[in-house]
């Protein structure tokens, strides 16, 4: 976590810098909630992973030559899709 709230302080500090945003709130307030933001979009894309791996199991049973990496991949962009979560 403490990675992951050292670069929304670096990305808070860069779009001040650049005049990007103009904040309402405190920088360490908007680094706190980038922070969070983060967290959740990666726990989104472990459970997609995680969901994909089980799916590509069952499946891979029947699909004798096919790259199990390459599988797990296409059933995750799939099931990205169908939540409109960005990869």
């Amino acid at each position: 976590m403490a990675d992951i709230n050292g670069l929304a302080e670096r990305v808070v500090a860069a779009l001040l810098k650049q005049g990007y945003v103009k904040p309402r709130a405190e920088k360490s307030a908007l680094a706190k909630r980038i922070a969070e933001l983060v967290l959740k979009n990666l726990e989104q894309e472990a459970a997609i992973e995680a969901e994909a791996e089980k799916m590509a199991e069952k499946h891979m049973r029947t699909m004798a030559g096919m790259d199990e990496r390459r599988v797990i991949d296409m059933i995750k962009k799939k099931l990205a899709e169908e939540r409109d979560f960005t990869l």
